[in-house]
C-alpha cells in the first residue's frame, strides 16, 4: 500500500500533468486561434479581389467612357476660355468675363484632376491592383468602388487622411 505522503506526491504530480497539458491544449488553440483570425482578412481580401476582377471589364468600360466625357468637357472649356470678346469698354462687361474666365478655368482645372485620378484607376486595373487600397493593402469595400470608382483608399484610410 501507498503511504498518505506517496498519494498526495502522485496526486499533486498528476495534477501538475493535467495543468501542464491544459496550458499546452490552450496554447495550440491560441495559436489556432490567431492563424484564423489573420487568415480570415485574407480570405475575405481574396474573395472581394475575385469579385472586383469579374467586375474589372465593366469598371474599366464605365472608366474609359468617363474619360472620354471629361476630355471632352475639358476642351469645351479650354474653347471657352480663348473665346474672350476683346470688344467693349465699360468696367462692369469686363469685371463679368473676368469673373466667367476664372471660373472656366477653376472647372477646367478639376475636371483636369478627375481626369488624373481616372487614368490612375484604368492604371491600377491595368496592373491588378484595383480594389486594394494604396496605404494599407486591404481590400476596397465594393459599394466605395461603386460610388467612386477611382477610390485608392479604403474607408478607414480615407478618414485617417482627413
Amino acid at each position: 500500500m501507498h503511504s498518505t505522503k506517496e498519494t498526495r506526491q502522485g496526486r499533486r504530480s498528476s495534477r501538475l500533468g493535467v495543468r501542464r497539458q491544459v496550458r499546452v491544449v490552450s496554447h495550440k488553440t491560441k495559436q489556432t486561434l490567431e492563424h484564423v483570425a489573420q487568415a480570415a482578412p485574407m480570405q475575405q481580401m481574396h474573395a472581394t479581389a475575385a469579385l472586383m476582377a469579374e467586375n474589372a471589364q465593366a469598371v474599366l468600360q464605365k472608366l474609359l467612357v468617363e474619360m472620354q466625357r471629361l476630355k471632352t468637357e475639358i476642351a469645351e472649356h479650354a474653347r471657352r476660355a480663348q473665346d474672350r470678346s476683346t470688344s467693349g469698354n465699360d468696367i462692369g462687361d469686363d469685371g463679368n468675363e473676368i469673373e466667367q474666365v476664372s471660373k472656366n478655368l477653376a472647372l477646367k482645372k478639376h475636371l483636369e484632376r478627375l481626369l488624373a485620378q481616372i487614368e490612375a484607376a484604368v492604371r491600377r486595373i491595368e496592373q491588378g491592383v484595383y480594389g486594394l487600397c494604396e496605404r494599407c493593402g486591404q481590400a476596397i469595400h465594393p459599394e466605395r468602388l461603386e460610388a467612386l470608382p477611382y477610390a485608392t483608399t479604403c474607408l478607414g484610410c480615407a478618414r485617417l487622411a482627413a
